[in-house]
């Protein structure tokens, strides 16, 4: 199975690494994408493991392991699921609308 990121995940992707790379220095904000990267990579083989999200309708929630993150993941069709954002699990969550498309 194929993942694919949506420019939404991938804009808030780049958010999370950068904060890391000014708060903690590079290293720190290469590990923290390299868990992110390596866990969603994971579901491709068991995508049905994540629960389904009670937030976005038909995608599914992966809480990345210790880490302050969800990622939120849809499937776009049997071979192809989506990663459709990652959320730090303090804030709040963007309107929904963003991600019907």
């Amino acid at each position: 199975m194929a993942i694919r990121w949506s420019d939404f995940a991938l804009q808030s992707l780049e958010e999370i690494v950068s904060y890391y790379e000014l708060e903690a220095g590079p290293q720190v904000a290469d590990a923290v994408a390299a868990r992110i990267f390596g866990q969603v990579d994971q579901v491709a083989a068991m995508p049905t493991a994540c629960p389904p999200s009670d937030l976005f309708p038909g995608a599914r929630k992966l809480v990345i392991s210790r880490l302050p993150y969800v990622a939120f993941i849809r499937a776009l069709s049997p071979a192809v699921w989506e990663v459709i954002d990652i959320v730090h699990t303090s804030r709040k969550l963007p309107k929904m609308d963003r991600y019907s498309k």
